[in-house]
């Protein structure tokens, strides 16, 4: 026997003692995720008060801040008409900046380190919510991410951040089902906005459709400085798409659809859920088919949906909408986790990320291992 059967042989041997192969790696989510540091906030901290941060433009026409700040002022002042926590009652402080990407990450270090909060909620969008996340992560609170469908925010596994609302992955494959699967489209463009958001929303939608055996007919960015609506709608009839997915800031969307609809375009257009967009119903004015995502079913939701929406007209006079009941279940985890015991920021931490059947307004909540909620499924609404 010569020498490379013998040195076979030797390994054949060797590897029938060790018995079966175990596989070399784990994967990224199969452990438990914890922190294991040290406590940043004394239990005594706050005197009176148990301080909740609110990351969020408190501007009354910002439909999202404004709506994420109902929700969890009013699960605040549900919460204190109950007798607060072991009698001492809780406040929202509320910080922003026109530049969450500057200033801003001084405020939310301001809601760290000068108003004491336990946790943060917030911020209104997938960019201020990584501005907040950046100094929670330093500074070792909990960050309730109220709206934000960004799939880093959570798949990065740090401990301190969790995220409510369906992200841009679950989003894009409920989309591509509709557009490719139930309505049989085989030419599908992509019009798309150069935000943090939409930037992440495109890459998800081009994969989930190219899962289905289809490449994004064309794709086009839009830059509110440098492009015109009209001329995009122009450049994407010359390619003759049976569909149009889109995902632009909130004050595009109606625009955007209006000038698809002056260059004679009929074909169906599918959004995912853009917190704020389309507040005001369908645009009346386009002749095709639009299907949008709404990230729950608010209609048929469970009894705490409907408890919810009738404190909230009663409270605002308004219908209750997606963000509102985010914002009123980041304050509900945040209230609860307290309840249950927290006497700082690392063991509030350990309170919310054991909260792992969660029943909310906009939902059950599920946390998979990064913080992200697994139970948030989208719903299709069309016309």
């Amino acid at each position: 026997m010569g020498p490379v059967p013998v040195i076979a042989a030797l390994v054949l041997a060797a590897a029938a003692l060790a018995g079966p192969a175990e596989e070399p790696h784990k994967k990224m989510f199969d452990d438990t995720l914890v922190f294991t540091g040290t406590e940043t906030l004394a239990p005594e901290a706050g005197g009176d008060e148990i301080i909740i941060g609110l990351f969020s433009p408190d501007d009354a026409d910002h439909p999202v801040g404004r709506d994420i700040a109902r929700g969890a002022i009013l699960a605040v002042d549900q919460a204190n008409a109950a007798g607060g926590i072991d009698e001492r009652m809780i406040r929202i402080v509320r910080r922003w900046a026109d530049d969450p990407w500057g200033a801003g990450a001084n405020e939310v270090a301001r809601l760290v380190f000068d108003d004491r909060a336990w946790a943060i909620i917030g911020g209104p969008d997938g960019g201020s919510t990584h501005i907040a996340q950046q100094v929670a992560t330093k500074a070792h609170i909990p960050l309730v991410a109220p709206v934000s469908s960004d799939p880093t925010l959570t798949q990065t596994r740090v401990p301190w951040i969790f995220r409510i609302a369906p992200n841009d992955e679950i989003q894009a494959h409920v989309l591509a089902d509709a557009a490719v699967n139930d309505r049989s489209h085989k030419r599908i463009g992509l019009i798309t906005g150069t935000d943090h958001d939409s930037r992440t929303a495109a890459g998800e939608l081009a994969a989930a459709l190219q899962t289905r055996g289809m490449v994004p007919a064309f794709h086009f960015e839009y830059s509110s400085t440098n492009d015109d609506l009209v001329t995009i709608a122009q450049r994407a009839a010359a390619f003759e798409p049976d569909g149009l997915m889109i995902r632009t800031p909130r004050d595009v969307v109606r625009p955007l659809i209006e000038a698809l609809g002056s260059q004679g375009f009929e074909i169906d257009l599918f959004l995912p859920w853009i917190p704020g967009a389309l507040s005001g119903g369908f645009p009346t004015s386009y002749p095709g088919g639009i299907v949008r995502l709404q990230p729950f079913d608010l209609p048929r939701s469970c009894g705490a949906t409907l408890k919810l929406e009738r404190a909230f007209i009663a409270r605002y006079g308004e219908r209750l909408t997606p963000a509102a009941a985010y914002g009123y279940d980041a304050a509900r985890l945040v209230i609860d986790g307290l309840m249950a015991g927290a006497i700082g920021r690392v063991e509030l931490r350990d309170r919310i990320a054991e909260m792992t059947e969660f029943t909310g307004a906009a939902g059950p909540i599920i946390w998979d291992r990064g913080g992200g909620n697994t139970a948030a499924q989208p719903v299709l609404i069309s016309r």
